[in-house]
């Protein structure tokens, strides 16, 4: 089993479930991690769709030397979710806002 098949499967697998449980309790958490999760959750959905297409790709289109493919078929799904969870927390700014607007 490769590398990648293993980065695939784990964001596949691991990914939503433990999105799943840094949504537990959400709303007692700080901004940070709100904006973390998120960031992680729309990630995750944006590189769903990119990295089904680049796997469904034919074989006579593959190369031994294939990066985009690679990238975002069987690194997406991993790496994704992390940027995404990263450029969350860096964007944080620490102020909470309620449904109707209030802080």
């Amino acid at each position: 089993m490769s590398a990648g098949l293993i980065a695939m499967l784990t964001g596949i697998f691991v990914v939503p479930g433990v999105l799943v449980w840094a949504g537990q309790g959400l709303r007692r958490r700080s901004a940070r991690w709100h904006s973390a999760f998120w960031g992680a959750v729309i990630a995750h959905a944006l590189i769903i769709p990119i990295g089904l297409l680049a796997a469904f790709l034919p074989p006579e289109n593959w190369s031994a030397g294939d990066f985009w493919r690679g990238l975002f078929g069987f690194w997406g799904f991993l790496l994704g979710p992390v940027l995404g969870a990263a450029v969350g927390a860096l964007r944080g700014d620490g102020a909470r806002q309620t449904v109707d607007g209030r802080r």
